[in-house]
């Protein structure tokens, strides 16, 4: 691993700064992917309602919305993933994919580190991890109130 070796101020600065503009492009793109699955939920929802039931309609969503979410998150590692090898931070991309799939989600087994001083970015990555599975649970849950109005409604 080429981590071993002294690095500019310069290189570090830029890495780092590449890192939180990167951190920024990925929850752009979790909040795009729950926009775009509210919208689609919203175009075809009376057609849903219609023709399958608020029960039926109800799940769909749920199921639809939670796929969609674990997607993005695998996404997101996969990115993370791709940055780790190409800055030679990681050996491989499967290494930075756990890596970041460890971090993002809290449970920082710690079995894969990184070395100073590249260590903040998993501090960086768990922070945002925190940020968009938060965003992910708050768009659930307004999913299945939505999904519990009509039950209880319809």
């Amino acid at each position: 691993m080429e981590s071993d070796r002294p690095f500019s101020r310069s290189w570090i600065g830029g890495i780092h700064g590449f890192a939180v503009l990167l951190a920024l492009v990925l929850f752009y793109f979790h909040v795009v992917v729950i926009f775009d699955v509210i919208a689609e939920m919203h175009r075809f929802k009376p057609w849903m309602l219609e023709h399958l039931g608020p029960k039926h309609t109800g799940k769909i969503f749920l199921l639809g919305s939670f796929f969609a979410l674990l997607l993005a998150h695998v996404a997101e590692a996969a990115v993370w993933g791709i940055f780790f090898r190409w800055t030679r931070l990681l050996p491989s991309i499967t290494e930075g994919i756990y890596f970041t799939a460890a971090s993002i989600t809290t449970l920082g087994y710690g079995d894969i580190l990184l070395k100073y001083p590249w260590r903040h970015l998993g501090t960086l990555i768990a922070i945002t991890g925190v940020l968009m599975f938060g965003c992910s649970t708050a768009f659930l849950f307004v999913v299945l109130q939505d999904v519990w109005q009509h039950l209880l409604t319809g």
